[in-house]
């Protein structure tokens, strides 16, 4: 399990001496192993936005759609979903934020009626559900996922001091 941390982390602990963590590892575990557990601590960082998001009236819905390069790894995708527990959406043709921003715009400056004129031009390319059984999997690790900020904030805190002081030195 990894906490991502690595500058720190915003949105919803918002603790800039947070720390990255790799917990669990055994010699037994690959660099396949690591690159996964890293595309996995996205998700759980996601699946914490979500709630928090919903604890304070912000519903997301069933299905979540995602645009830019993640879109463009179904293995990142899938386990978004799982993790997440919701249907996500990746468009074709390679639609970004950049395309979402101007058409955001357009809507503002009534260039464009309405969204729903705009949403008829970004075609879904592939649509992305949970497996139930991946879910349950999940689900236990981003126990551990919560629970370990809680656990070892205070330690992250020291060796944020402790570097802090010392990273001048040789």
């Amino acid at each position: 399990v990894v906490l991502p941390y690595f500058k720190g982390e915003r949105c919803p602990i918002w603790d800039v001496n947070a720390r990255g963590n790799v917990l669990g590892l055994t010699l037994y575990h690959t660099k396949a192993h690591l690159f996964r557990a890293f595309l996995e601590a996205v998700g759980y960082s996601l699946r914490h936005n979500i709630e928090v998001g919903g604890e304070m009236g912000l519903d997301v819905k069933d299905v979540c759609k995602i645009v830019g390069g993640i879109s463009s790894s179904s293995l990142w995708t899938e386990i978004l979903t799982d993790i997440t527990g919701k249907k996500i959406v990746a468009p074709s043709g390679g639609v970004g934020a950049p395309l979402g921003n101007a058409l955001l715009v357009g809507v503002g400056t009534d260039l464009f009626d309405d969204y729903d004129e705009i949403r008829s031009w970004i075609k879904s390319d592939e649509i992305f559900s949970p497996s139930k059984e991946n879910q349950k999997i999940y689900d236990r690790y981003y126990e551990i996922y919560r629970k370990l900020y809680k656990d070892i904030k205070d330690d992250m805190h020291k060796l944020t001091e402790i570097s802090e002081k010392n990273y001048h030195r040789s």
